[in-house]
């Protein structure tokens, strides 16, 4: 990856810390059409309808796999199985359009991600764990995500969100004869804590 882009999202990063009203520490579940994953979310308001933060994603990519019936043994087994783990680590800018314009419970938004994900194959004939994961070969690459969602706030420390979004996830080099793993993606956001 290019050193002008690192030094991009750490300039961003350390911005997103060292500024800012609220803080609020989020847990996101992802739904993505070739993968599933977690997030740890760190926003911090600058102003009242914009924040600044950091997005750390783990997405377990599941495309191409599918349940396989063996009448033999009676049991189904997964065919074309894969072990492709990614790790985005975003800086994260979210906009509030109808800030104080609507009902404080009920927030529409619109969010930017950008910046560097570690990619990594496991050897999926490895017989343990650690033989399928210890040299795995990696990547880092750089990519972003858009999208939109509603905040709905139980109260001032907690509340959830729920949105739509799409991730630009395209590797330099092939992975499985693929380069692009980016797509549509829905999450659900819990609010772990405000500060």
């Amino acid at each position: 990856m290019n050193n002008i882009y690192k030094r991009i999202v750490i300039v961003f990063l350390l911005l997103s810390i060292s500024l800012g009203q609220g803080k609020n520490h989020n847990l996101n579940f992802l739904f993505a059409n070739n993968a599933y994953g977690l997030a740890y979310e760190y926003q911090k308001f600058v102003k009242n309808d914009f924040s600044i933060g950091a997005d750390i994603r783990f997405y377990d990519i599941r495309e191409d796999e599918y349940p396989v019936y063996d009448p033999f043994f009676n049991q189904y087994s997964v065919s074309g199985e894969k072990s492709i783990l990614m790790f985005p680590m975003y800086l994260k800018l979210t906009y509030y359009p109808f800030q104080g314009k609507i009902a404080n419970n009920f927030q529409p938004f619109l969010m930017l991600s950008f910046g560097p994900f570690l990619s990594v194959d496991g050897d999926e004939d490895a017989g343990s764990f650690s033989d399928k994961w210890s040299g795995a070969p990696t990547q880092i690459n750089f990519g972003g995500s858009i999208g939109f969602g509603v905040n709905l706030k139980t109260d001032q420390a907690s509340g959830f969100s729920f949105g739509i979004g799409y991730d630009h996830l395209q590797v330099d080099e092939p992975i499985h004869d693929k380069e692009d793993f980016g797509g549509a993606f829905l999450y659900l956001q819990y609010r772990l804590g405000r500060e």
